[in-house]
């Protein structure tokens, strides 16, 4: 929004450029430019000098950064291919490209390992270190308005997606948007009441398009409350209300209990997540209790995978729920960042019983997303009998379509069988190395003894992640 307003203000973009007329571009030429502060890319046979849009693109300059100097059709289509590129980008046309018989991609004296020819990658000015931050611009047309918010998040991060959870009506937005560690508060009253607003989630964007009543052109999106638009370091628990929709057994004493939001709520947890359930004995000293997001089955509907212990406190009352009972939650925590494991091609996770359920998304992440292929993941799973081993039919299908490496480990303590028995031990981690990413999740007598050894063997507090029993 604010580009179209400088542009409509009459205010040239390429200030520091004399006026040119469109010419033919080759592939070379506009490889020539991929630095900041000089950037130029295709669209459809358009070849555009961006460098003073960066500023104002919506999702920031390393995604706009992915299509310097190259043909981008595919990555803009992919992105927004509603957006009327020719009328926002029509001040900074320079050419149109074509393709010559034989184009040089190489940079004089430099050469990949392998001695072919390899571009050099965009200069970026170091002065200025990559931030994570959150945008907000907004697009309109006669049947209906787009909100967008985009994470910005630096190059260096490869896991490039946003969570979140918020409240709509057909007159208000009231959302929750979680960066990495930054939350984006997004309030506002509409302009007018809509007839529906649909939610679309892709990576680091998140769009809420609202339809319109009639066709015509807002003189805004509405009115924003004081702390829409503001950016929080440290995301704050929210209470709402979750309705049971099924409770299945999985096993003697687990259940698997999955719940939908009340209307209008609307979430995407982060991975690793929990939930706060609220004690319904109020006399209680416990007043909530964390549990694992298990897994997510869209943005309405999530589950949770409960161990009941008949001296719980609120584990009996969470597996007798029946179909429409309504309980009062806290959420969302964020403890992980899938960067973390990125960095880290090893990777080690130990879990006892119910403390499987935060490794199930990340795993599924694991195995499902290209930029982990070259990780290797071992999973050392701890359980009494064979009884007790969960979810081991997802986790064999996990482990055969992954595409990293995942191997899974059963560990029983009181039933004899062919595989490795007892506690948690020193021995059973020999093969792992002390520079690995250790996650470890499982009730508190085990996450002391995971504690312990681990520091026994050498791995700093740095390469440990524990979650919530």
């Amino acid at each position: 929004k604010q580009w179209y307003q400088r542009r409509v203000r009459g205010v040239r973009f390429k200030a520091k450029l004399p006026p040119v007329r469109p010419r033919r571009i080759t592939q070379e030429e506009l490889a020539s430019h991929r630095s900041l502060g000089d950037v130029w890319t295709a669209i459809n046979g358009a070849v555009y000098d961006i460098s003073t849009y960066v500023d104002y693109h919506p999702g920031g300059e390393a995604e706009l950064m992915r299509g310097a100097g190259i043909d981008s059709t595919d990555l803009f289509n992919d992105v927004h291919k509603w957006v009327n590129f020719q009328n926002m980008l029509k001040e900074c046309l320079v050419g149109y490209l074509v393709t010559e018989p034989k184009i040089s991609l190489t940079v004089p004296g430099q050469t990949s390992a392998t001695g072919s020819p390899f571009l050099k990658p965009p200069i970026r000015n170091e002065k200025v270190p990559p931030t994570i931050g959150v945008s907000f611009d907004t697009y309109q047309t006669q049947r209906c308005i787009t909100l967008i918010v985009y994470g910005k998040i630096p190059v260096s991060k490869k896991v490039r997606s946003i969570s979140y959870h918020c409240a709509i009506s057909l007159k208000t937005i009231d959302a929750y948007i979680q960066c990495i560690h930054k939350e984006f508060r997004l309030h506002l009253d509409l302009f007018e009441q809509c007839n529906n607003i649909e939610i679309r989630h892709n990576g680091p964007k998140l769009e809420f398009v609202v339809h319109k009543t009639a066709e015509k052109l807002w003189p805004s999106e509405g009115i924003h409350s004081e702390n829409s638009k503001s950016i929080t370091e440290k995301p704050a628990m929210k209470q709402f209300n979750i309705i049971c929709t099924a409770n299945e057994e999985v096993s003697h004493d687990c259940r698997l209990l999955t719940f939908t939001y009340q209307d209008g709520f609307y979430a995407v947890p982060p991975i690793g997540s929990h939930i706060f359930v609220h004690n319904p004995d109020k006399t209680s000293i416990v007043d909530k209790r964390p549990y694992t997001v298990f897994k997510v089955l869209d943005n309405k509907t999530f589950q949770l995978l409960v161990k009941r212990y008949e001296s719980g406190i609120i584990s009996p009352f969470l597996c007798s729920l029946s179909p429409m009972d309504e309980i009062c939650v806290d959420g969302f925590d964020h403890l992980l960042d899938m960067n973390s494991l990125h960095n880290n091609s090893k990777l080690v996770l130990l879990a006892a019983g119910t403390g499987i359920t935060p490794f199930y998304r990340i795993l599924l992440e694991l195995s499902s997303n290209r930029i982990f292929s070259s990780h290797t993941c071992d999973l050392f799973f701890y359980n009494r009998t064979q009884k007790d081993i969960l979810i081991e039919d997802m986790l064999s299908d996990l482990t055969a379509n992954s595409k990293c490496k995942i191997s899974v480990v059963n560990v029983l303590s009181r039933e004899s069988w062919t595989g490795l028995m007892g506690h948690l031990e020193k021995q059973h981690l020999s093969g792992c190395s002390a520079e690995s990413i250790f996650l470890v999740c499982g009730p508190l007598q085990f996450m002391e003894l995971a504690r312990g050894i681990l520091k026994e063997i050498g791995v700093g507090k740095q390469n440990i992640i524990e979650f919530k029993g």
